[in-house]
């Protein structure tokens, strides 16, 4: 389930399931054959990770004319949190599963296309996407002014 950002502290005190919260930023990459490939930066936190759970993310593409195999994300883990930076390219998806100590299995798909980075399936999780607006990113002092 896709909320807004601002609405995700009142969801997480009714609820002890995992939320993860996802900024983006979508870049220019390459033309091709008419049309723009895009590179999607991605920051990805999670919280309320029961301690001893298990944590799984990983990339896979879905172009046919280009299909990678599928690659682990490596991610911080604190004690019930964890981030990770993840690059994907338009038509690619990151997949989160988590199972809990008491057996829950949690998911969510991310599907990166046309500019945007869409929840295509969650089950068991709360998850808010925030894009970063591209042309905000340099003010005029030279420092990072990110805004959604």
């Amino acid at each position: 389930m896709s909320v807004f950002p601002n609405e995700a502290h009142l969801l997480k005190k009714q609820s002890d399931v995992p939320l993860i919260h996802i900024s983006y930023e979508c870049i220019l990459k390459e033309r091709f054959r008419d049309s723009d490939s895009y590179l999607y930066e991605i920051a990805c936190s999670i919280s309320s990770l029961m301690e001893a759970g298990h944590l799984s993310m990983r990339t896979t593409s879905k172009k046919t004319y280009r299909t990678s195999p599928a690659r682990e994300i490596s991610f911080t883990r604190a004690e019930t949190t964890a981030t990770t930076y993840v690059e994907l390219s338009d038509a690619e998806q990151l997949e989160v599963r988590i199972v809990t100590p008491e057996g829950t299995y949690c998911k969510a798909f991310y599907y990166a296309h046309d500019q945007e980075l869409i929840e295509q399936h969650g089950r068991g999780i709360i998850s808010t996407i925030q894009r970063i607006s591209n042309r905000s990113s340099n003010g005029q002092n030279g420092k990072n002014n990110w805004e959604a």
